[in-house]
């Protein structure tokens, strides 16, 4: 997370303030759209000081690690280079006209346009990319050192509509619905959301329905993969690597109308809910399927920013994502369908597949769930809290994997209660770790500690 790092030389102080540390980019980087990162360079002063420039600058790096070796030799594992250098003169005079400031605070506004094509901030353990603003104050004579200060900036890439895309009427949707048929069972597939942030709850509905007799449902295999791809132009080095997550279940929720059941008398499946867990964690769930369709709504959690990245544009850096849906189905042989015998009929192994792409956000992104309140608080007279432990309640409020990398973008924008706030640091506590690099969401655990809320009014005007 951005963090001011101002440089103290005896009584003055330069720092930088931000109206917003964090750019958000809307859009794929071909969205013609333009930002503005502004702030001010404010230098404190005790007294009048001499100086001939005040400069501030944007800088964009990329470094990667490639234990392989690059170069001729193989002897290069460290590779980094500038991708974007933006200067402003905020004040400027010769040596012979050398500027005094006066004493107090000093204040020089400034402007950034940063173009949506630019690569947002990324954070894999094997490649970076990483943003900072830093000011110099340069002040005349050979011993006299200039004055100095770094501040990091984050750069967000969010698929949220722009405006050209609203005023456009074409909105596009995020939600996946994909149908396959075979000559045993009819699959459909609804993914609610196929942008969504890591570390958040991600739910999938499953309907089956069989087209003949003795189908059981042996198992359901969800997977997400990332593939990720490094290259090093320079060097002519390329290489790609595959990583498969299995997915989390958190719940399973039977979708099947029991009053439509109970008007057309068709029996309903009763399936248990362990042997629809059975099902994801094992290959031979024996599960029959009936004339009533299968309709089941699965809520997995996806792999947390810890080991899963987000989406990328950048070809040197390109990190894909894609969802795997398998369902293996026992039916009746074809041998043993046409036999006239009253035995039960031999089963054969069949699968159902799906892949689709889906499009990961990084872990900052996620939508606000913890200061809004739950339906069953809003459709029912009787609070929650009654029934159930306040701190029960926040956690399932939240619906995500808590990381300290969001608790510190959090900390800037949005103001909880200080039960709240125990409850946040208990979750993403025991996740943190060290990191050397300037922009890391794996912040260490002495970062994370917060001051007390404020007293209350009545306390104050005591």
């Amino acid at each position: 997370m951005p963090i001011a790092v101002p440089f103290l030389s005896g009584s003055k102080q330069l720092s930088i303030v931000l109206a917003e540390p964090v750019v958000l980019l809307r859009g794929p980087p071909t969205e013609p759209t333009t930002h503005v990162l502004r702030g001010e360079v404010e230098l404190l002063l005790s007294k009048p000081m001499t100086a001939t420039h005040v400069t501030i600058k944007l800088v964009g790096k990329s470094n990667i690690l490639w234990p392989e070796g690059l170069g001729p030799r193989g002897n290069k594992v460290y590779h980094e280079k500038t991708i974007l250098e933006q200067n402003i003169i905020l004040d400027s005079r010769p040596a012979e006209d050398q500027q005094t400031l006066p004493a107090g605070l000093n204040r020089w506004p400034f402007e950034f346009l940063i173009p949506n094509s630019i690569v947002e901030t990324i954070e894999d353990e094997m490649a970076q990319v990483y943003y900072y603003i830093c000011a110099t104050v340069e002040r005349p004579g050979f011993g006299t050192p200039n004055l100095r200060c770094r501040r990091n900036v984050l750069l967000l890439r969010t698929l949220a509509p722009s405006n050209d895309a609203l005023t456009s009427h074409a909105l596009p949707t995020t939600s996946i619905v994909a149908e396959r048929r075979t000559e045993a069972c009819d699959a459909t597939f609804y993914i609610e959301k196929s942008i969504v942030s890591s570390g958040t709850q991600f739910p999938i509905s499953i309907v089956l329905l069989t087209q003949m007799k003795h189908v059981q449902l042996e198992s359901i295999d969800i997977v997400l993969t990332e593939r990720r791809v490094y290259q090093v132009p320079e060097y002519g080095a390329r290489k790609a690597e595959l990583h498969d997550f299995k997915l989390q279940l958190v719940s399973v929720t039977d979708m099947t109308d029991s009053e439509q059941l109970q008007q057309t008398m068709t029996p309903s499946l009763d399936i248990p809910t362990q042997q629809i867990r059975r099902a994801l964690s094992g290959k031979n769930a024996h599960i029959p399927l009936g004339s009533t369709p299968f309709q089941y709504k699965f809520i997995f959690t996806l792999p947390n920013c810890l080991t899963l990245n987000h989406t990328t544009y950048f070809k040197e850096m390109n990190f894909l994502h894609h969802l795997k849906i398998d369902l293996e189905l026992s039916v009746p042989s074809t041998a043993s369908s046409s036999s006239s015998s009253f035995k039960s009929p031999e089963l054969e192994r069949t699968h159902i597949h799906l892949e689709t792409p889906i499009t990961i956000l990084d872990c900052r992104l996620k939508e606000d769930f913890v200061t809004l309140p739950t339906y069953q608080e809003a459709l029912t007279d009787t609070p929650v809290s009654e029934h159930e432990d306040e701190e029960d309640l926040l956690k399932k409020r939240a619906g995500f994997f808590i990381c300290p990398c969001y608790v510190e973008y959090k900390k800037k924008s949005t103001t909880f209660t200080g039960k709240e706030w125990d409850v946040i640091l208990h979750n993403s506590g025991t996740s943190s770790c060290e990191s050397s690099y300037p922009n890391s969401r794996n912040v260490s655990q002495e970062s994370l500690i917060l001051l007390p809320p404020p007293p209350p009014y009545k306390q104050l005007e005591k």
